[in-house]
This record gives C-alpha cells, structure tokens and sequence, in this order.
C-alpha cells in the first residue's frame, strides 16, 4: 500500500477514520520518544543557583549526550526526585552549613532513584576524617594532627594550617606562622564548641612554589588537570572560601601524580563501588612526591571551561551511567 498524503483540514474536520488512527500513532510515538529521554537532575544549593562558569557546557553537553537536564535545589522539599533518571549532586556548595539535612538529603534521593555519586560516597567524603582512612590504606597524604573535642594538643612552631573537618572552599581555615599559640588555641576551642574536630597541618613550601594540582576524573578515567596556586595567607585568622580568587590554569600531570590519583580512586572503588566523578587534589612533600591533600567526590569544581571536550565527556559519563543502571519505573 502506497504513502498516505498530508492530512488536509477537511479531514480533520470530517473526523477521517484513518486519519485518526494517524494521529493517535504519531501522538502515542512522540509520547514514547519522550518518555525514554533519560531526565537528569543536577541538585544545587538554594543560595548558588548561578552555578560557575562550566554549566552552560554541561547543560548543552548532556543535551548533546541525549538527556534531558535540569536543575533543581536540594534544599526544596517539594523536588520528586523519583521524576529524574539520576541526580547528581554535582553543584551541593555549601552543603556543609546544613551537613546533617544533606546526608538525609541524600539517603532520601536514593530511596527514589539513582545518586552520583553514592550516599555512601558522600557521607564518607563530607569528613575530611576520610584522609585517616587513606593513610591507613598505603595512600601517601599530608601529615594531619587531629583535635576532637576535648583532646589536648600542642600548636607546632611554624607554618602550620588548623581547619575544620566538615568544611569547602576554605571555610574556616586559617595559617599561622608568627600568631602566638594561644591564637590557634581560641580557633581551636571555637571549633570544637561547634562540635568541630579540628586538622592541623604543616604548610608545605610547594604550595607556594608549585601550587597544588587537581586531577579530574569521569568514571575511572583521567580527564584533565588544573594548577591551584597558594593563597592561604600568614597570620590574616580563618577565612570564609578562597574559591572566588584562587589563581587557576591547566596542567598536564606527571606521571607519578597520575598514579597515585588513580591509586586513591580505586582504594575509594573497592570499598564503596564506582565514583561517576571526582577530583583529586595533590601537593609535593618536601621530598618531591605527590602526596594527597583533598579528595573531592560531593560538589568538586570541576573547570569544565579550562578543558575543551572535558564537559562533553563528563556528559557522555552521566549518559553511560543511566544506560548502565536503569531506573525508569518512577513517577514520570
């Protein structure tokens, strides 16, 4: 049987049996065709919804990776996330002034649907007590001194960094070089009055000199590397964040940064699965090698606008990762 033509008005009009029957395909085709557009949600925080200068990529990228983006607040109660195919909390900044509405947050979600990464990823990496964890699995990292509430501790003699353990961007962080010790005593105290264990930490020379270098990952694979230079300033006290005029370029890691990055990422895999991203952040010892000063799995910056395809390819990880675990069957 030969093509039907264009359906006329008068077809319409007259009501057309076959003509019905058309529409009610074509309707019912288009239906479909939307329905299987994997709908992903990028959960931000209420107070930084204009999000950084890396979204418009991603968002066009995953509309390039054929899913359907958007983005919600995950401090509103009113989300179904049980409507998106993945969320990914990607853009959480400043969970940790609600830290424990966040890890509900994020047990919540993955009662609906599929989280990246994990609540249990998350909750591990919303302590930076997870740096004791990979110290005792061989991973070489900062020498870190750690002040619960309640313990005694003797400030070191120079150069040393104190900062909360739940923290980002900084917050609270502070460098002390020529401050008497009692000054650090009183961050100290008020951090532990806010149910704080304070870090202490030496401040490396290479911060100054190399800076850090963070290392980018989608999945298990390497994606692309920033320089962060030093901007913890001397004896200024404790700081909000930094993120807003730290110095940023990119980089090409070394081969024995590359390693290790890739060694943190899989001691993090065997324990808890799979990460869809991450960024690992490094620094050289006194003695020239890498050594881990932050592993960042929650709402990593992740300078998508430094890394021509890096948007692309973070995309084509999400898409991947919907693919792989499906979870259509939700609220629609």
């Amino acid at each position: 049987m030969g093509e039907r033509g264009p359906i006329t008005f008068d077809q319409l009009l007259d009501g057309d049996h076959h003509t019905i029957q058309r529409r009610a395909r074509a309707t019912a085709k288009l239906r479909v065709v939307s329905e299987q557009i994997p709908k992903v949600a990028f959960a931000a925080s209420r107070d930084a919804l204009d999000l950084d200068a890396g979204w418009p990529l991603l968002r066009d990228g995953a509309a390039a990776a054929g899913l359907e983006p958007a983005v919600e607040v995950w401090e509103d109660a009113g989300v179904d996330w049980g409507a998106f195919d993945l969320v990914v909390a990607i853009y959480t900044w400043g969970y940790v002034l609600g830290h424990d509405s966040f890890l509900a947050w994020t047990k919540d979600v993955t009662r609906q649907t599929r989280l990246v990464n994990a609540a249990p990823i998350l909750g591990w990496n919303s302590d930076k007590t997870y740096l004791a964890d990979l110290t005792a699995a061989a991973i070489p990292t900062v020498p870190t001194t750690w002040v619960p509430p309640g313990a005694t501790w003797q400030p070191p003699a120079t150069d040393y960094v104190i900062k909360p353990t739940v923290a980002s961007g900084a917050i609270d962080a502070a460098r002390y070089v020529t401050s008497a010790p009692e000054v650090a005593r009183l961050h100290v105290d008020r951090l532990h009055g806010e149910g704080q264990t304070a870090m202490v930490q030496p401040y490396l020379p290479s911060v100054d000199a190399d800076g850090e270098i963070a290392l980018v990952f989608f999945g298990d694979r390497f994606s692309h590397a920033v320089t962060k230079l030093g901007l913890l300033k001397a004896d200024v006290g404790a700081i909000f964040g930094l993120w807003e005029r730290q110095v940023i370029a990119p980089a090409t890691p070394r081969a024995d940064q590359l390693a290790l990055a890739r060694n943190v990422l899989r001691m993090v895999r065997e324990r808890f699965g799979a990460t869809a991203y991450a960024r690992v952040d490094l620094v050289d010892g006194e003695d020239g090698l890498p050594m881990l000063i932050e592993l960042e799995l929650i709402e990593p910056s992740l300078f998508l606008d430094l890394a021509p395809g890096a948007a692309g390819r973070f995309a084509q990880q999400l898409r991947a990762w919907v693919q792989e675990n499906p979870t259509r069957g939700h609220s629609p």
